[in-house]
């Protein structure tokens, strides 16, 4: 079902912009995903790195025409397809190796959990903090002391 999805949207690459994608193909392919595989993270992973591929489509990618555009002149389609293919082979090695390791996309998760924990408190120091902001605040001081 994976690589249904990211073919699905490797092929809507080929026609729609990559903000196309997020906001037609992603609403619609991602959420029978998510039913069938657990981890999120990995599918979010996945698409991403898809979304980032089809930047670089030779057809449409966004970066290709940009380029296109700035440089103000023609470029021929091999020779603009020999100069992308490195980068699109090596997301495509990406991808694959995302695809088949997800356990990549967990990598510090558990450094990160960690770091977030608050600092342990006593069931002591727990109760003089809710004493603390169950105590009647002052009101300001009057900036008029005159009337």
């Amino acid at each position: 079902m994976t690589l249904v999805v990211l073919a699905a949207i490797g092929l809507s690459a080929l026609v729609l912009d990559a903000f196309e994608i997020i906001f037609v193909v992603v609403p619609i392919v991602i959420p029978p995903l998510l039913i069938r595989v657990a981890d999120a993270r990995w599918v979010a992973v996945l698409v991403l790195l898809a979304l980032q591929a089809s930047f670089l489509n030779p057809l449409i990618g966004y970066a290709v025409m940009m380029t296109r555009t700035v440089l103000k002149q023609g470029i021929a389609f091999p020779a603009l397809l020999r100069s992308l293919l490195p980068y699109l082979f090596a997301q495509a090695a990406l991808l694959l190796a995302v695809l088949l390791l997800p356990q990549l996309t967990h990598i510090g998760e558990r450094a990160a959990d960690s770091s977030r924990k608050p600092p342990a408190m006593s069931d002591q120091d727990l109760q003089k903090r809710f004493d603390q902001m169950l105590q009647p605040v002052a009101p300001p001081p009057d900036p008029t002391p005159g009337r």
